[in-house]
């Protein structure tokens, strides 16, 4: 399975398909019509070591795929 990573801005974390999913949300809401432009994502949300990220327009986002080969 490759590992999935999310590059926001110049600092890059590791994604699961739920946080992909939940981040998928939050930018439909961000570029939505009427929002205020930005909105808080909570990257591991059942972790005990949470990352929130301010999820505005403006801010470049990308998802990464890193294949893992087998030795």
């Amino acid at each position: 399975m490759p590992n999935k990573y999310l590059r926001y801005g110049d600092r890059r974390y590791i994604i699961n398909n739920e946080a992909e999913a939940r981040l998928n949300r939050t930018l439909e809401a961000v570029y939505a019509d009427g929002s205020r432009g930005h909105q808080w994502l909570s990257l591991y949300r059942d972790s005990e070591a949470p990352c929130r990220l301010l999820i505005a327009t403006g801010v470049p986002i990308t998802i990464e795929t890193e294949l893992c080969l087998d030795d």
